[in-house]
């Protein structure tokens, strides 16, 4: 019964920061569209709470373990979750590090076609990254929603190649624009690594599932 309520609790934990770390993708693409330098500052000032619940969910994942010894789903559930608390944490950075791109004073205005690519880019590692995290704090784990989650990352690369090529066709058409255009592909390699991250996700649930754990990517 112990062992279920700190399981609970642990889950709990896991859902606020997946929370968290979803609001700060969703206000990373805000500011990527609008250029919104404010909004870009608040997701640089909110990764430090962040990298905070990060420390505080691990150190009561490993209490759990210490403590209760756990055998079985728990087992898996508690060793996945310090994987995901992990996985959470550096998703978060991704977030940061877009806004502190938007941050730099080194242009006037980016690339607006280019720009809305790689947002729709990063409004789909956002869903994966929502959805795996749904999956994965479903009963027993969500093994079908999983698996769907890990294929879409096959669209994410796609988006990515293709703002790579849409950034070298603007370099050489005007390099004038080659910072923000640079710039941008930064992003659109930062958002892509978030539907990597989703994709971790997706096989942490299968891992819960079935006790086995699959290569998604």
């Amino acid at each position: 019964m112990l062992v279920e309520k700190k399981r609970e609790a642990l889950t709990q934990g896991l859902l606020a920061l997946g929370e968290e770390v979803a609001t700060a993708l969703a206000k990373s693409l805000e500011a990527l569209r609008t250029q919104d330098l404010a909004l870009a500052r608040e997701v640089v000032d909110g990764d430090a709470s962040i990298n905070l619940a990060r420390r505080i969910l691990e150190q009561e994942a490993l209490l759990a373990l210490a403590a209760y010894q756990p055998a079985g789903s728990d087992l898996r559930r508690i060793a996945a979750s310090l994987e995901l608390v992990a996985e959470l944490e550096r998703i978060g950075d991704y977030a940061a590090d877009v806004a502190r791109i938007l941050l730099r004073e080194e242009w006037d205005q980016l690339p607006g076609n280019l720009t809305a690519g790689i947002a729709q880019m990063g409004d789909a590692a956002l869903g994966m990254f929502r959805d795996a995290l749904r999956a994965f704090t479903r009963e027993g784990g969500d093994e079908a929603l999983a698996r769907a989650v890990a294929a879409r990352d096959d669209q994410v690369d796609a988006l990515q190649r293709a703002a790579i090529d849409a950034v070298v066709d603007l370099i050489r058409d005007n390099p004038a624009v080659a910072a923000p255009a640079l710039a941008l592909s930064w992003i659109a390699h930062y958002y892509e690594r978030v539907a990597d991250r989703a994709t971790n996700i997706a096989e942490r649930v299968v891992y819960l599932a079935t006790g086995e754990i699959p290569d998604l990517n």
